[in-house]
């Protein structure tokens, strides 16, 4: 297996010679980039957006976080009913974590890192 340098070969990417003499042009790496996080003024006009966008849908968005498990919680809610179409994490989910806690302090386990590790 021979790799050729670029260097060698004027304006061309670096290419890798394999058995039957094939090049295989081998991309550079890129460095990746880093997202940065956005401006005040951004995170302003997507707010107003989603409200503009809410306002219309007759939905709202309501953020709580619940008093069993400290985890916030995002509903999206019919404003004309008060029906809730939609909730993160789902009362399931809440439910599990909530039976959880309460197994580990009945048993007096400690908290692991497989149970609480966040994101």
């Amino acid at each position: 297996m021979i790799i050729q340098s670029a260097s060698s070969v004027q304006g061309a990417s670096p290419a890798r010679l394999v058995s039957n003499d094939a090049p295989v042009v081998v991309p550079e790496a890129a460095a990746p980039a880093t997202p940065q996080p956005p401006t005040a003024d951004q995170l302003k006009r997507a707010v107003e957006s989603i409200n503009k966008a809410m306002v219309q849908s007759n939905q709202s968005l309501e953020f709580s976080v619940d008093p069993n498990t400290k985890t916030p919680v995002v509903k999206v809610t019919d404003t004309e009913t008060g029906r809730v179409i939609s909730q993160y994490p789902s009362e399931q989910v809440l439910a599990i974590a909530q039976s959880i806690d309460e197994y580990l302090s009945q048993h007096q386990l400690q908290q692991g890192l497989l149970l609480k590790q966040k994101a």
